[in-house]
């Protein structure tokens, strides 16, 4: 026989509940306090700043170390940190945006947008740009990622790469592509035809998600509370040099809060910034034209393969037990002239961490371990 609880034993029983939920909360808090704390005591980790999200808004963010060693000025949550690839995240979201107004197509040939990309090429799809499977290069060198040349609009930044050949015919194969995505935002201008990129990323996505303390990396500008970039050399901490992202704004060309980052991220849990629809086609696997799935959707990478099977991860348990630990993950890591990012959102539980440190080159305050772990903690909970 179904019964109720008398309404004082509900209202304890309630309080109880509230109580231990608060209780379990300022233990994983204190928890990853600590793990943060310790991760920049090393001598070449000048800061971290970190923020978890979740359906309700922001759980948790806080700065640590330093965002500018010279000047002894202490990392807060609000800092601007250089997010490298995670931009491409932001970018695939303005696209949708424009797809779902009937503005593009995502599997139109990119030269009915793009009137300079060279029809000698064979065809290229947006939706082949954005899963690495287009045969668009990369970086040629160190040289083109730190690259410190203004151009003064997207068509003008495909001029480094438009007439290269293409590494392979499109859909056969995939390689990770920094400039497809420069050509995914000469693209959504070809497509708006009223808007440039800037102004539709601010509009599509800064704007409708709230995104304050995110903006574009422009050298020149004057930017409160942006992170300052460092490297490491032959085991000395450095200055980073000066580079110009103007050639991949769309790619790796971002500042943002990682508090920004992470509630931008949750958006894409469930219906509402995007249709299901969307949401569903970006998570879904792409495919090569033989049906080889991949560790790409649009823009996102599924679950964690990227990172399954690299060495310094592959024989470590307990990291394989964490992802593990996540039936329904997607990410994107970024490694920035000056910075490397982890983003991981557990579709699951619509939470999301974002974690970036100001420095590239180093290795022992490892970004994807702190987030899994971090992450980790409020999965259990």
């Amino acid at each position: 026989m179904f019964s109720v609880l008398p309404q004082p034993l509900l209202t304890l029983s309630f309080l109880f509940f509230t109580t231990l939920c608060f209780a379990k909360s300022s233990e994983n808090i204190q928890t990853i306090d600590q793990m943060f704390t310790k991760a920049v005591s090393g001598e070449m980790v000048p800061g971290i700043s970190a923020a978890i999200a979740d359906a309700e808004g922001l759980v948790w963010s806080k700065g640590y170390g330093y965002a500018d060693i010279e000047n002894q000025v202490s990392m807060t949550n609000k800092h601007k940190m250089r997010i490298g690839s995670i931009a491409k995240l932001i970018t695939v979201a303005g696209m949708m945006r424009l797809y779902e107004q009937e503005k593009l197509q995502l599997d139109k040939a990119v030269t009915q947008y793009v009137d300079t990309w060279p029809k000698s090429h064979a065809p290229v799809t947006l939706r082949q740009l954005a899963a690495h499977t287009a045969g668009v290069r990369s970086y040629k060198d160190n040289a083109e990622f730190i690259l410190n040349q203004h151009f003064s609009d997207t068509s003008s930044s495909l001029s480094l790469f438009k007439d290269d050949p293409l590494l392979f015919q499109p859909g056969t194969d995939s390689k990770y592509s920094t400039f497809a995505y420069s050509l995914i935002a000469a693209a959504m201008e070809g497509a708006d035809k009223k808007r440039n990129f800037k102004q539709i990323i601010q509009q599509e996505v800064f704007n409708p998600l709230n995104m304050q303390d995110s903006v574009f990396d422009d050298q020149a500008d004057i930017i409160a509370l942006r992170q300052r970039p460092y490297i490491v050399r032959d085991g000395k901490l450095l200055n980073a040099p000066q580079s110009d992202h103007s050639y991949k704004y769309a790619g790796g060309g971002f500042i943002a809060s990682p508090a920004d980052i992470s509630r931008f991220a949750v958006a894409h849990s469930i219906e509402g910034y995007l249709k299901q629809s969307s949401l569903d086609s970006m998570f879904s696997r792409a495919k090569l034209d033989n049906g080889n799935s991949l560790g790409f959707g649009i823009g996102w990478m599924i679950d964690f393969d990227n990172h399954k099977d690299r060495s310094y991860y592959k024989d470590n348990l307990h990291a394989q037990n964490l992802m593990a630990s996540f039936d329904n993950a997607v990410m994107h890591s970024g490694g920035s002239n000056g910075g490397t990012t982890m983003m991981i959102l557990c579709r699951d539980h619509q939470r999301s961490i974002t974690v970036v440190k100001n420095v590239d080159g180093e290795y022992s305050a490892d970004v994807f371990l702190l987030a899994l772990e971090a992450l980790a903690l409020f999965h259990r909970q």
